[in-house]
């Protein structure tokens, strides 16, 4: 049985990666984050592949087929993010468990598509968005329900750096992707949809 799913585990692996390779990793902007935030978001192919290796191992196969299905489509390229609310939600890849899957909760995009914030749930983040490479870079923070939002560079453990992308094929959906967060995974990734 182990074997059989490592084996599925490659093979979903061969068939997601020429469809990510559109699409080139975003980058930050000079001085925008620390040393090691910089190091983190160069090491975006790394962390999702990781990720991705251990998360396509999960027993639930309903968890192997919503994460399979994220990363299918690949990529597009896109300049624009429209403001509003979408529903999100958090998809943790490899690390304490190969895969976790959380319910939808709310989030916004705003300021001409500048920014962005999770706005429900017990683990929240908010920051900025900025053009790169047909995505977006984002820097920004984690908080909890129970507090206000922490800007980035206050907590050096809450800090977030990574890249959103538009899915291909939907003009509506996007990834949020956050490479070797702090805590619990080897990759993050947020699902966004507009509402």
């Amino acid at each position: 049985m182990l074997m059989h799913k490592i084996v599925a585990s490659g093979l979903a692996l061969l068939m997601i990666q020429p469809a990510l390779a559109q699409v080139q990793p975003c980058g930050a902007p000079a001085d925008a984050v620390n040393a090691s935030d910089e190091e983190r978001l160069a090491g975006i192919v790394k962390s999702r592949t990781r990720g991705l290796a251990a998360a396509l191992l999960a027993d639930r196969a309903a968890d192997r087929v919503t994460i399979s299905a994220l990363y299918t489509p690949g990529f597009t390229p896109t300049s624009s993010l429209p403001d509003g609310d979408y529903q999100c939600r958090t998809i943790k890849l490899g690390g304490m468990l190969p895969a976790v899957v959380y319910d939808y909760f709310s989030c916004r995009i705003g300021e001409e598509g500048s920014s962005i914030a999770k706005t429900s749930g017990s683990q929240r983040f908010s920051g900025s968005l900025t053009p790169s490479n047909g995505g977006f870079f984002y820097r920004g923070a984690l908080h909890f329900g129970d507090e206000q939002p922490v800007l980035y560079g206050s907590d050096g453990e809450r800090n977030q750096v990574g890249c959103l992308y538009q899915v291909a094929g939907e003009d509506q959906r996007y990834l949020l992707e956050l490479p070797s967060p702090m805590f619990e995974s080897l990759h993050d990734v947020v699902e966004l949809v507009a509402r």
